[in-house]
């Protein structure tokens, strides 16, 4: 009886020894396959850098051949860096179906790409070494979409035409810099012109064209700018390498106009009373300001498009908002730049208007990139995010310049319909 006990404690032994083991297997299986879908940035959706990264990897292939080669991964562009390992996965997986092998080791061979971008676009630039031999290999990757946190309860962006280059009585075609509402006459400042217009019962009538006398030739994308003088008659106009002063003398008619231009190389005057007064120099031969400011930030600033101010009571009254040449949007606060997130999606153009709504101060920002039907959103910026307080107002052209009114509660846009076709909007937020 106790050996017929024996085997079966044995034989139970075994048993239960088996199953655990078939147990452990299947465990391991399982966890196994969590890990890969974990671990796989493609097993549940498609990822965004599936098509550049098999794109430079058929361009490197070719240069290279079959063979081994080491793998660099350099980025100087705004993907999040958790976004890396994904990126140099893809490449990784294309390079190897197509004959290439990576290795950290040292090898012969090496394959060293930068991840680069402007303000339109994404460059992927593949370096292929080969001992004394280098070629180059590159991909342009568009800009994807990344929309910045919204608001719960959004404002609305409501868009008023000022004037239209085809319904005004004189049609030039020539494009429009900016524009400004003064207390006598709508002013448009044009590439080579300062038009006057008065309004009528059908409405606005060109009255006066004086001639914006250059000393040197414009750039390409040409910019300028308006400003309103302390009188709320006249104005002063900036554009490349010209300064220009409007003044007018009311009569019993319709009031004289006289505008003088001179040559001038001054700062110009990027953020007003009674937030901040703060001068950019502008490069005449360019379409950007040159990074160099009064009163000095105390921080280096690269070349930027745009430049706006946001009340902070901890940082000196105020912090500047910049839109670099690079594409990214950044900070000054007191002494420190940050870096904004959330700006993926903006333009280079965008004002600053004091509405009074939520935070009181929104930045209305461009779409990114030249496109036929551009759009302006409302952001806010209560740290170093921007928040969409808007949905986007379509603009019907591109958005060709902004600028904060003298009001501070709109925003002046000069819109480019098509190549003869101009026209200026106000745009203000309504509150929820």
């Amino acid at each position: 009886m106790a050996g017929n006990k024996d085997i079966r404690a044995d034989a139970k032994a075994k048993f239960m020894m088996s199953l655990k083991t078939r147990l452990g297997r299947i465990a391991c299986c399982l966890f196994g396959m969590m890990l890969l879908l974990m671990v796989s940035p493609l097993a549940q959706a498609e990822s965004p850098w599936e098509q550049p990264a098999a794109q430079l990897a058929a361009q490197v292939a070719e240069i290279l051949g079959a063979g081994q080669a080491q793998l660099t991964v350099n980025n100087r562009s705004t993907i999040a860096a958790q976004e890396l390992h994904a990126i140099r996965w893809l490449l990784e997986q294309d390079l190897r179906a197509r004959g290439v092998a990576t290795s950290s080791a040292e090898s012969a061979n090496v394959i060293r790409v930068t991840l680069s971008e402007n303000v339109r676009e994404r460059l992927w630039v593949a370096e292929v070494v080969e001992g004394n031999q280098t070629q180059v290999a590159m991909v342009h990757v568009d800009r994807e979409p990344m929309a910045a946190p919204v608001a719960e309860a959004g404002m609305v962006l409501e868009k008023k035409r000022v004037w239209d280059s085809l319904t005004a009585t004189a049609i030039s075609g020539a494009p429009v810099l900016a524009s400004l509402e003064t207390k006598a006459a709508l002013v448009v400042l044009e590439q080579d012109d300062i038009v006057v217009f008065t309004m009528t019962g059908a409405g606005w009538r060109e009255d006066k064209r004086f001639p914006v006398e250059r000393q040197r030739a414009s750039s390409r994308d040409a910019r300028g700018m308006l400003v309103p003088v302390a009188d709320g008659f006249g104005f002063t106009a900036y554009t490349a390498g010209t300064e220009c002063s409007g003044s007018y003398a009311p009569s019993a008619g319709n009031g004289d106009w006289s505008v003088r231009c001179h040559e001038s190389d001054d700062p110009w005057p990027v953020i007003g009373e009674p937030i901040a007064n703060v001068h950019a120099f502008y490069n005449a031969s360019r379409d950007f300001f040159t990074g160099v400011i009064t009163p000095s930030p105390g921080v280096d600033l690269i070349p930027f498009y745009s430049m706006a101010a946001l009340p902070r009571a901890a940082a000196g009254g105020y912090a500047l908002l910049v839109s670099g040449i690079d594409g990214k949007v950044q900070m000054v606060v007191g002494n420190a730049l940050k870096i904004v997130s959330g700006t993926r999606d903006w333009g280079s153009d965008f004002a600053a208007i004091y509405s009074g709504c939520g935070a009181g101060t929104q930045i209305l920002v461009s779409g990114s990139g030249e496109v036929e039907s551009d759009h302006l959103r409302a952001y806010e910026l209560p740290a170093q995010e921007a928040i969409a307080m808007s949905a986007p107002l379509e603009m019907g052209g591109t958005v060709m310049a902004l600028s904060t009114a003298p009001d501070g509660a709109s925003v002046w846009a000069v819109v480019r319909k098509n190549a003869r076709d101009y026209e200026v909007d106000r745009v203000t937020a309504l509150c929820p």
